[in-house]
């Protein structure tokens, strides 16, 4: 193997103004870069400070021998990796042992031949050039490994993608269309027939599926919106009451319809710092699911709770409503409550994962496909936040998330 020399750089350690000159002159012809020390403590210096390619080292010599020399820069983070080969006169077994577990790669024995002293070199920074390549080259792998997991998991997603957004299409928007099919063919019928009242209920019917149509038409776009990063994100500083309370109004025929109670507990203005188009999805969203699987003369409640953190795994604990707690640098957390059907431990998590197909009929045997929470999980995430829920099968479930709070009525 041809090595170009010129772009090494050898530190020799010697006490012997001979020795070193010797051995330096011939190196240099050589085409090394030399740098040179009369002891082990300028030598210690100078190889953390040029860090030379490899250090060749006297074990003779007064204050510090090579020993403790060596020792020392096997120790220090910038140095232990440079290779040192001792020069020594020194022929005992038993002194090259010593030298070897400090950390030492060879020995040449003086008088220096320097022949010899220029293979030993040579050998060295070939072995040294080829760890080298073969850290990098094991760097690059696992860059790539990386890589590949990465592209694996969002091929995965994407497939997950593709066949949540086939299996709505097949399964949980036809369902909705069925009724409304249906009662739309017998309406000429039902016209001709049924008493005012029947065709009041049926004309009931057809616009509740139409709306069960439209809103999962509506989660459907916003989805895949999302997926094809076409949402457009812009935070502003905005009233959260308000966006509450056009929300109950705009939902509230519907809990009427179902004999439930909508209702919130702000009382106060509430400053947050989000998207507010998707603040106004997510509340609508969950809103609706919790009208969708809470019973007559049920109740669903929004409410506000000052959080000390973004998180739920990292202890917040309720405190009672006070909007005017909150700081510009805090979060706060909405409550959706409703009393409910409540939902097995076992499928909560399932909730949150488009990989996982999970479809539950409301009280009013309406289709819930899943879409809305998970679209709910990622437009939390991407203000900041976190969503969790706590449930019990047959008392109700509490879906809760977090927003970075600006209670401050002037920025």
């Amino acid at each position: 193997m041809n090595i170009n020399f010129s772009k090494y750089t050898i530190l020799i350690v010697d006490d012997n103004p001979t020795n070193l000159a010797v051995i330096v002159g011939y190196l240099e012809k050589m085409g090394f870069e030399i740098i040179t020390a009369r002891n082990g403590k300028m030598g210690l210096r100078r190889a953390k400070f040029a860090h030379p390619d490899v250090i060749l080292l006297d074990i003779m010599m007064p204050e510090m021998d090579g020993f403790e020399a060596c020792r020392r820069l096997k120790e220090d983070e910038k140095t232990k990796d440079i290779p040192v080969i001792f020069m020594s006169a020194l022929t005992d077994t038993e002194d090259k042992v010593k030298g070897f577990n400090l950390g030492a790669v060879d020995y040449v024995t003086k008088p220096l031949q320097q022949e010899e002293v220029l293979a030993r070199v040579t050998t060295h920074l070939q072995i040294r050039d080829l760890t080298k390549n073969l850290q990098n080259a094991n760097q690059e792998l696992t860059d790539l490994s990386e890589q590949l997991l990465q592209t694996n998991h969002e091929l995965k997603m994407v497939n997950a993608n593709k066949d949540k957004f086939f299996s709505i299409i097949a399964h949980d928007l036809r369902n909705p269309f069925l009724p409304l099919l249906g009662m739309s063919e017998l309406l000429p019928i039902i016209a001709e027939t049924a008493s005012r009242e029947e065709i009041k209920e049926t004309g009931h019917v057809i616009h509740n599926s139409a709306q069960n149509v439209y809103n999962l038409l509506e989660n459907l776009l916003a989805w895949a919106r999302m997926q094809m990063k076409r949402t457009v994100f812009e935070p502003e500083r905005f009233n959260l009451n308000e966006v509450v309370d056009n929300n109950i109004i705009l939902l509230t025929e519907n809990a009427n319809g179902k004999e439930i109670t909508l209702t919130s507990t702000l009382n106060s203005d509430v400053f947050v710092y989000a998207d507010k188009n998707m603040i106004d999805a997510i509340i609508r969203n969950l809103i609706s699911n919790a009208l969708k699987f809470t019973p007559a003369d049920g109740h669903v409640e929004i409410e506000v709770n000052p959080s000390l953190s973004p998180s739920e795994e990292e202890g917040t604990s309720p405190l009672t409503p006070n909007p005017s707690l909150l700081t510009p640098n805090s979060y706060i957390e909405v409550h959706v409550k409703d009393s409910g059907i409540g939902i097995n431990p076992e499928d909560i998590d399932k909730l949150f994962h488009i990989d996982v197909h999970h479809t539950t009929m409301g009280t009013n045997e309406e289709a819930g496909t899943g879409l809305g929470l998970i679209m709910c999980k990622e437009m939390v995430e991407r203000n900041g936040g976190n969503i969790w829920l706590e449930s019990e099968v047959g008392k109700g479930t509490i879906v809760k998330f977090t927003l970075r709070s600006n209670s401050s009525p002037h920025p």
